[in-house]
């Protein structure tokens, strides 16, 4: 109570920091155990998905949206809100990041490689960056990946990195649009499949307040993350070890220069789709074996 009492912009307060939830998944054999702070919505809405505790990343049903053209796709177990609060007399929230945690198939990952090569996995992720950037110009433009960090903990490999707003490419920018950004923890569960953890980002000014505490709750986060991995996964990683043991992955790397493509939008009554491409951009990076 002292906390919401005492809450600024400078120290905002999220409901449920300290008491964090215990939360254990099982990913077709693999181990997840994560703590974190319960849901909350300021709104008044309940857990937008509640954890769900088995889930078979093998059972095609669990992709209802996919299609044999997808690139990439994703069974989503996780989906709740973390809100900031300032002062005791404003009731609404300040800003508030919504956590999704999800398990992706690479379905364009060529024959023969695999997530547990970290090169493969890294050609992966920037893959998936191009699919939600100039492969969908009708998004604002984007920087990414920024802030790229690869960790190794234990056997585990976690890929950190961002995704910001190009803020340069934003006639007016809001005084809190470089507090909107998302921050992703990725690691590979199996040749074609990797948990991809999601922070996306609402904050407040003064932006430096906000991305200080967003970014310390999406640590908090990280820093208690608990996964063992399947006999017949650690069987896939030993053998993507032995067959290309000198694999590495960026330690840090630059946002990609991607040119967005010129577009508008499309003519239904025409039998166009919603977006023309009038000039094309940057093409997709190729996977390199």
């Amino acid at each position: 109570m002292l906390k919401r009492l005492f809450a600024s912009r400078r120290h905002p307060y999220v409901p449920g920091l300290d008491k964090p939830e215990n939360i254990e998944i099982d990913l077709s054999g693999s181990k997840l155990c994560l703590q974190l702070p319960p849901h909350h919505d300021s709104d008044g809405f309940e857990d937008l998905q509640a954890p769900i505790p088995r889930v078979n990343i093998y059972d095609p049903t669990v992709y209802p949206e996919s299609t044999i053209d997808d690139l990439f796709t994703n069974t989503l177990f996780i989906k709740r809100n973390w809100d900031y609060y300032g002062p005791f007399w404003r009731l609404r929230r300040l800003g508030y990041t919504t956590f999704i945690a999800v398990v992706e198939q690479v379905n364009c990952l060529p024959e023969g490689m695999s997530c547990f090569n970290p090169h493969h996995l890294e050609q992966a992720l920037v893959r998936l960056c191009y699919r939600m950037g100039p492969e969908k110009p009708r998004q604002a433009e984007k920087r990414a990946p920024m802030n790229w960090e690869a960790r190794q903990s234990g056997d585990t490999l976690w890929v950190h990195y961002e995704i910001h707003k190009d803020l340069s490419k934003i006639h007016v920018p809001s005084p809190f649009s470089a507090a909107q950004y998302s921050s992703y923890a990725v690691t590979p569960l199996d040749d074609r499949h990797y948990l991809r953890l999601m922070f996306h980002n609402n904050g407040y000014a003064p932006v430096e307040y906000a991305i200080r505490h967003m970014n310390a709750l999406r640590d908090k986060v990280c820093r208690h993350i608990k996964l063992e991995l399947s006999p017949s996964a650690r069987a896939q990683q030993e053998q993507a070890r032995q067959r290309w043991p000198d694999a590495r992955i960026s330690p840090q790397r630059e946002p990609e220069n991607w040119i967005y493509p010129e577009w508008r939008d499309g003519d239904s009554t025409r039998g166009e789709p919603d977006t023309i491409i009038l000039k094309s951009g940057t093409t997709p990076p190729p996977f390199v074996p």
